[in-house]
């Protein structure tokens, strides 16, 4: 009688299923990893774009009684965010998608009959100004 073989074939079996098992473990974790930072990624082009967005509408606003601290118009179709702050360093516009949000500057340098001028090169991704407790969010 012959011994049967093929035990070292099922081993093989086994150890091809637990490296496949594996590999897939570590490719679902990448995955998984990889998402996470697209969808941070797609939440700051969606707030960047809509900083933007507002930036723009706000140069084209009229600005009544926005002497004194941030003053703020809302934009409820888009929820955008235009803020105008009058400071000894000039007049900042805000732009943004709400509290919380992503938020551009633009300098402007003029306020006349409520309307804006901005400044050429004027804007910019990060808050201007000396004080940084003038930039926190206007709503809060």
């Amino acid at each position: 009688m012959h011994r049967q073989q093929g035990s070292g074939a099922l081993l093989m079996v086994i150890i091809i299923l637990l490296m496949g098992t594996a590999l897939l473990h570590a490719t679902r974790q990448q995955l998984s990893d990889n998402l996470s930072l697209v969808s941070d990624e797609r939440r700051y082009i969606l707030e960047y774009t809509d900083a933007v967005s507002a930036l723009a509408w706000g140069e084209r606003l009229t600005w009544l009684g926005a002497e004194v601290g941030w003053y703020c118009q809302l934009q409820p179709q888009y929820t955008w965010r235009a803020c105008l702050l009058s400071h000894a360093s000039g007049i900042l516009l805000r732009g943004d998608s709400g509290s919380g949000t992503l938020s551009l500057y633009r300098w402007v340098s003029s306020l006349t009959g409520g309307k804006v001028s901005a400044v050429p090169q004027g804007w910019l991704d990060y808050c201007p100004l000396p004080d940084r407790s003038l930039c926190d969010d206007p709503s809060s």
